[in-house]
Parts: C-alpha cells; sequence; structure tokens
C-alpha cells in the first residue's frame, strides 16, 4: 500500500473574508488582490457586494473563501511544501479540485455561483431549514440525542468533524430543538448558523438538480494529486470521481472525523490547513497520535 506523508486539508465556506484578508502578510493580500479582481471580472459580478444582488452576495462571500484557498496553497507550493494527498471539506471540494488542477479556478467559482437555482428553489418552496454546530460532543453522542425525538428526514449529523465537534441539518425547528437537548446534556457550545439552508441533509436534493448538472458541463482532469472522497473515503484520482464527489456534495452527509483517521491510517504524519486563518484546523483533531497541522504562518 502506497504510503501518505502530508494531506492538504481544504475548509468549506463560512470564514468571514475579512478575517481571511487579515490573516495575510502584505504580499498575499496583493495576489489575493489580484485573483479577486481577476475572478469578479471574468464572473461579472462587482466588487463591491452592495452592488450585487441580494441573493448573490453570500455567494461572493463564498467565492471569497476559495480564492483565498487558492493563495494559501500557492504558498505552500512556492516554499516547497507539496502534498502527497490532499482532502476537501464541504465546498473545500472546489477548492481543492482547482488547487489539485482537476478544474479551473474560474470554473470552481462559477460553481459557486450555480448554487443560485439551489437558493432560489429552497426560498421558494417555502420550507424553513438551518443548520448547527455542536461542541463538546462527538457523532454518536449527537445521534443518540436526535434518534430519541426525531427521524433522519427531520434532522440528522449534516458532518461528524472530530470527537468533539458535531454538525446538524435539517428542519429549522429540529435544529433548534436538537441544538437546546444538547445543551442540557452537557454540549460546551452551540451555534445556529441561520442560514435558511440544511446542507449536507438529503432534503436538499430536491432543491439541488440544476447545480448537481452543473458539473456536467464542466471539464474535469485527473487531479495533480489524489483526493479522499469525504463521503467514502475512497482515494480519487480519476476526472469522473471528483465530477460524481461535486454532485453530491450538497446533500451527502460528511464524515470528515473519518476522513482524517482514514488519512492518519494511510500514514500521513503531517496536515497542511490551506485556510488562511487556521479555520480547518480548529475542528480538526488528531488525536493519540504522533500528527501536526500546521497552518500558513507556520512555513
Amino acid at each position: 500500500m502506497k504510503e501518505y506523508k502530508k494531506a492538504f486539508l481544504f475548509n468549506g465556506i463560512g470564514t468571514n473574508p475579512e478575517k481571511l484578508l487579515k490573516a495575510f502578510t502584505p504580499e498575499l493580500a496583493e495576489k489575493y488582490n489580484t485573483y479577486h479582481d481577476e475572478e469578479f471580472r471574468k464572473l461579472g459580478l462587482d466588487p463591491d457586494p452592495e452592488k450585487n444582488s441580494e441573493a448573490d452576495r453570500n455567494i461572493i462571500k463564498w467565492i471569497k473563501n476559495i480564492i483565498s484557498d487558492r493563495v494559501i496553497f500557492e504558498h505552500y507550493i512556492e516554499n516547497g511544501v507539496i502534498p502527497d494527498i490532499g482532502a476537501g471539506y464541504s465546498s473545500g471540494i472546489m477548492s481543492i479540485c482547482a488547487c489539485f488542477g482537476a478544474i479551473s479556478h474560474e470554473n470552481a467559482a462559477r460553481a459557486l455561483l450555480a448554487n443560485r437555482p439551489t437558493l432560489k428553489s429552497v426560498s421558494e418552496s417555502g420550507t424553513k431549514l438551518d443548520m448547527g454546530l455542536i461542541i463538546g460532543m462527538d457523532h454518536e453522542s449527537v445521534q443518540e440525542i436526535i434518534s430519541g425525538s426525531y427521524s433522519e428526514n427531520e434532522v440528522a449529523v449534516g458532518s461528524a468533524n472530530s470527537i468533539i465537534c458535531t454538525m446538524i441539518s435539517g428542519y429549522a425547528e429540529a435544529v433548534e430543538d436538537i441544538l437546546q437537548k444538547a445543551e442540557a446534556e452537557g454540549a460546551l457550545k452551540l451555534i445556529r448558523f441561520n442560514t435558511g439552508l440544511a446542507y449536507h441533509h438529503p432534503i436538499m436534493k430536491k432543491h439541488s438538480g440544476e447545480y448537481s448538472a452543473f458539473f456536467d458541463t464542466v471539464r474535469f482532469a485527473d487531479p495533480k494529486y489524489p483526493v479522499m472522497s469525504i463521503f467514502d473515503r475512497t482515494i480519487m484520482t480519476k476526472a469522473d470521481q471528483l465530477r460524481h464527489e461535486n454532485q453530491i456534495n450538497v446533500y451527502t452527509p460528511i464524515r470528515w472525523d473519518l476522513t482524517i483517521k482514514k488519512l492518519e491510517e494511510l500514514g500521513v504524519t503531517e496536515f497542511f490547513d490551506v485556510s488562511a486563518n487556521g479555520e480547518i484546523g480548529k475542528f480538526t483533531r488528531v488525536n493519540k497520535r504522533k500528527c501536526k497541522i500546521y497552518t500558513y504562518s507556520e512555513i
């Protein structure tokens, strides 16, 4: 079995872009601004978020996140840190596909814009959805709380991040109730996202048909470095595997905890956080092993 030593980890959307910019050195900030202006021009977006449609404002934040990932990825490569393998958390799969050469950076950004029909479908359905984060409980503990009151069609674990961090997703009322129940059971911290969306819950499948179909129009190539699936831990080396990973991303639950565990089993001892502010390292835990998660400021 091939051994892997260095793994790059790509964060999903959610971080405030201003926090990312504050983390950059002046040189990296300049590079970010160059890529930002380039991408926004190609996409026909106004650099001033307020001059874009309300529906596009959140997507613009997401695009800024993946531009940030590109800058940090290139910083690692330029400093001689070369990945043996990588994984992308949630929309981080778009970032890793672009940075690992499977799709163009422009198409990664266009994929985020392809969320427009999904957001419109959820809004027009009148369905109240949400997501929430439970700090201090693992997947099994949260699953036990959920199964005592709801079916997984109503609320489910959207992402098991680590032994102390679990994301839930589903109908807004059920999400709020499970957060309250988790607090009563001793959770350390609760965060309600108030997104109006339920990413990584099967309910999103009926809203994301156009989004999934978008990837049939995108040219994919085999990635320069292997990518581990966050859904079934397959090591992906082919274009069509990454296309499929993107197509099921919106509505498929994530097992990030098992992904990290599998990477360790394959021999990974060094993880490199590709987020500018070390965000992915905050909810990724390597326990009882001699593994290290590096941030870009340490390279």
